[in-house]
């Protein structure tokens, strides 16, 4: 189901999840290859978030492991990464999944595997971590983003926006 689409049931559902963990004190980390494709999407959504979220937002490209300290440091309760993943769905169709939900077919251009680094930041941070999945069209190097996965990354960058809280009091607040 391609992101794009906000008002379909489950749109609906993914922008109640991601409501809730930005609620929540949480790092949103870009995982990706800025020079391939569909690969960039996490890019292009974090740049359109600046701003916009009371979140630490760390670009990671493709080498998140090397910023598992700045995201420790930042004490989250939640841990979004974002990638292009093989959801085996549509081009530009989006999921927020656990760890124990990945795909099989394990399509991401990442070592080590996202399923290990998300057991790793949960065990240094005690934060839920998240992947928040972006289904590539072309991840071919010095391609552009796909149309599809382009409007997904406006989508939903407009959704996490419109989600998320403005400030810290309104966060406390909606926990209550």
């Amino acid at each position: 189901m391609p992101a794009a689409h906000a008002q379909e049931p489950a749109a609906a559902d993914l922008g109640e999840r991601l409501g809730r963990a930005l609620a929540r004190r949480c790092v949103v980390a870009a995982i990706g290859n800025p020079l391939r494709g569909d690969d960039a999407a996490a890019k292009a959504l974090l740049g359109r978030l600046e701003g916009a979220l009371e979140a630490t937002l760390v670009d990671a490209e493709e080498v998140p492991e090397s910023h598992v300290g700045r995201i420790v440091q930042a004490q989250p309760e939640v841990v979004l990464l974002v990638d292009a993943v093989d959801l085996g769905a549509e081009p530009g169709a989006a999921a927020l999944l656990g760890k124990d939900a990945l795909p099989p077919s394990g399509f991401s251009t990442h070592r080590p595997p996202l399923s290990v680094l998300m057991t790793y930041l949960e065990q240094e941070t005690g934060a839920e971590v998240l992947l928040l999945g972006i289904q590539p069209k072309q991840t071919q190097f010095g391609a552009p983003l796909s149309p599809e996965v382009e409007r997904t990354v406006e989508a939903l960058s407009t959704l996490m926006a419109d989600r998320a809280p403005t400030s810290r009091d309104e966060t406390a607040a909606r926990l209550r």
